[in-house]
């Protein structure tokens, strides 16, 4: 009898231990780079008609011209939310109430209209990560999670995988991502197409040494706010 209690009990035991080691956090799957590229797809401020924007709008595929007629190709405006101008082969642009363009991502939140800037990841404001053939290759899918650590100043924060990139380069990140890192970005003084405004345009990233911690299957294939990333990426990491 006293064999069979003490077998009983190791069995419960390790059947306790298997429970808890199948619960646990799993922060094995990590990625280190110190190749950077800045990405500002989906901010709220990237283009304008005018040439106020973040990016010079030939980033976004339009010419000074288009950019005035607010006219231009389907291969054309790639950065650009757009909308077909009736039966003909010519597009142009949606354009927010504050008289910016609605720069485009991946849609991230994909019940929101296309011409609504909500359906895009703003880079000023979603600390995101550009989903690249690489990391597709390793199961991550849009919207999934990540923790991030500059490994020069040791500044941490929480991601999401967004938007696509062709090619594994570099590490592309968002702004509101740099910035939460604190990593120097580069900037250049400019002027509107009609020179009454002096702008600020994003021009580069400085590299750092970065330490990804990435959650396949994390994401429900949806876009998050800044607060449901960092609460996500908090339990993900085992936080209490």
């Amino acid at each position: 009898m006293k064999k069979n209690i003490l077998l009983a009990l190791f069995i419960l035991i390790s059947l306790n231990l298997t429970l808890a080691q199948s619960g646990a956090i799993d922060t094995t799957h990590t990625f280190q780079t110190n190749k950077l590229a800045l990405n500002l797809d989906g901010a709220r401020h990237a283009y304008h008609p005018n040439n106020e924007g973040l990016l010079y709008n030939l980033n976004g595929g339009i010419t000074k011209e288009e950019a005035a007629q607010n006219k231009f190709k389907k291969s054309r405006g790639y950065g650009i939310a757009k909308k077909r101008i009736g039966q003909t082969n010519m597009y142009q642009g949606y354009i927010q109430p504050d008289g910016y363009y609605v720069s485009q991502t991946t849609p991230y939140n994909r019940n929101q209209p296309d011409s609504s800037y909500t359906k895009y990841a703003d880079a000023e404001t979603i600390p995101y990560i550009t989903l690249s053939p690489a990391w597709r290759a390793r199961g991550i899918k849009n919207c999934d999670i990540a923790f991030v650590i500059n490994l020069d100043n040791g500044k941490k924060s929480a991601a999401i995988f967004a938007d696509y990139r062709g090619n594994d380069k570099e590490l592309e990140i968002s702004l509101a991502l740099a910035q939460a890192l604190e990593i120097p970005v580069a900037t250049r003084q400019s002027s509107s197409y009609d020179s009454t405004k002096t702008v600020t345009r994003y021009i580069g990233i400085a590299s750092k040494r970065l330490k990804v911690y990435y959650f396949i299957h994390s994401g429900d294939g949806n876009g998050k706010t800044p607060e449901e990333i960092k609460e996500k990426a908090r339990k993900l990491m085992g936080k209490p």
